[in-house]
């Protein structure tokens, strides 16, 4: 299945060069253009990689406050000031004066975020919270490690579960099109792990359940990397996080193997589970990705557990880290064991 995922990067850029000589924005309205706040960070790091490129006035992009941020630009602060002024945009003390004045907000956008928000709400109501099968022979456990921030390199390692024997890895590199935004981590990943996981579909090498490095219904929108796996292959799937990205629970005291409820703070709703799955380590957070209980899901992450992580997803992370680090470029190949 080929997910349709905007070019954010070149739509950043885009509405850039939409900001006229003798006018400035900020990384917010960037990202209000793109159609949430929350890409504010990532429209700096996107002008940041283009930022030794004179075609591109990054120059004209400042801090909400109307202070000049030093990035973007090389030369820094003091060349953004430079180049502002030439423009005639009044500078004192780093600071545009008259700010409101100058400032431009008028983007020509079809706000793509909301697009993808919509898509989320429309998965959401296909999110399952009911076990698609009573057991699990196989599991599975699928990570992204990057070898720059625009080439993703993802593993899928298939386990037996009553042996915790590794059965394969399969390993798949592919250049994303887009950053890294809160809450909307589904959409940089999807397109490598469902390539992996299509291909093992075909090869009947598809796990009974998956377990996903990446929140399921544990999410502002209830519907994270997990559940968009989990509805799209139609296919049992768990949430597991080092951080909580949504969601109330305190985790004072937790002792190894205890599980706490995570609730929904608008409706106090069980969405999720805090587990300490060693003495040392600290909590990670599981949730319904798709097609099984939340009580089934802590109890194979506990099953699984040998150290923090559960052994498929700590197998996948290692195996696509090294595969990032180590190797310039992997089309796709299976590793059996």
């Amino acid at each position: 299945m080929v997910i349709d995922v905007p070019d954010l990067r070149h739509l950043t850029l885009d509405y850039l060069h939409q900001v006229p000589r003798g006018k400035v924005t900020t990384y917010r309205a960037l990202a209000l253009a793109l159609g949430d706040v929350v890409a504010s960070r990532a429209v700096g790091q996107i002008l940041a990689e283009f930022e030794a490129l004179e075609e591109h006035p990054s120059h004209r992009v400042i801090y909400n406050d109307g202070q000049i941020s030093p990035y973007g630009v090389v030369g820094g602060r003091l060349s953004k000031a430079d180049r502002l002024r030439a423009e005639g945009i009044p500078i004192v003390g780093w600071r545009v004066q008259h700010f409101e004045h100058y400032l431009f907000e008028c983007f020509r956008t079809e706000r793509p975020l909301l697009k993808l928000r919509k898509m989320q709400s429309e998965i959401s109501q296909l999110v399952s919270c009911e076990p698609l099968r009573d057991k699990f022979r196989t599991a599975g456990g699928v990570d992204l490690s990057y070898r720059d921030d625009w080439h993703g390199v993802g593993a899928y390692v298939l386990m037996n579960i009553q042996s915790q024997e590794i059965l394969s890895i399969d390993i798949a590199e592919q250049q994303v099109a887009f950053p890294y935004i809160p809450s909307y981590l589904a959409f940089r990943e999807l397109p490598v792990l469902l390539s992996l996981l299509e291909t093992a579909r075909d090869d009947q090498r598809l796990a009974d359940v998956i377990l996903v490095d990446g929140s399921g219904i544990l999410h502002p929108r209830q519907v994270g990397l997990a559940s968009h796996l989990g509805v799209i292959l139609n296919l049992p799937t768990i949430g597991v996080t080092k951080s909580k990205l949504y969601g109330e629970v305190s985790i004072h005291g937790m002792k190894a193997g205890e599980v706490r409820a995570i609730l929904d703070p608008e409706n106090g709703r069980k969405i999720g589970a805090a587990i300490k799955t060693t003495e040392r380590a600290d909590p990670i957070y599981v949730s319904v990705g798709h097609g099984i209980t939340l009580e089934m899901a802590t109890d194979l992450v506990l099953r699984l557990s040998i150290r923090k992580l559960p052994v498929p997803i700590e197998r996948a992370h290692q195996a696509s880290r090294e595969m990032a680090q180590g190797v310039k470029r992997v089309t796709q190949q299976s590793l059996d064991l």
